[in-house]
C-alpha cells in the first residue's frame, strides 16, 4: 500500500469514527430527553433526523428538538 493510500484510509476512518462519536453522543441525549420537552417532532423523527442527513441533521437537532429554554 502506498503512503498516499495509508493516509487516505487514516483519513476515512477518522472521520467516520468522530461522525459515529457525535451521532452516538446525540442519540444518547435523545434517549435521556422527555416527549415533553421535544419540540417540531417525535422521538423516532429527530432520531431519523440526526442519522441520515449528516452534518445537517444534527445541528438542527442541537438547535430546534429542545426549543429555546435548554
Amino acid at each position: 500500500m502506498s503512503s498516499d493510500a495509508t493516509v487516505a484510509l487514516i483519513t476515512i476512518v477518522v472521520i467516520l469514527s468522530v461522525v459515529v462519536w457525535f451521532d452516538r453522543r446525540l442519540l444518547a441525549d435523545l434517549a435521556d430527553t422527555s416527549d415533553r420537552d421535544l419540540y417540531y417532532f417525535n422521538r423516532n423523527t429527530w432520531a431519523l433526523i440526526i442519522l441520515i442527513s449528516f452534518p445537517v441533521g444534527p445541528m438542527l437537532y442541537l438547535r430546534y428538538a429542545k426549543g429555546p429554554g435548554r
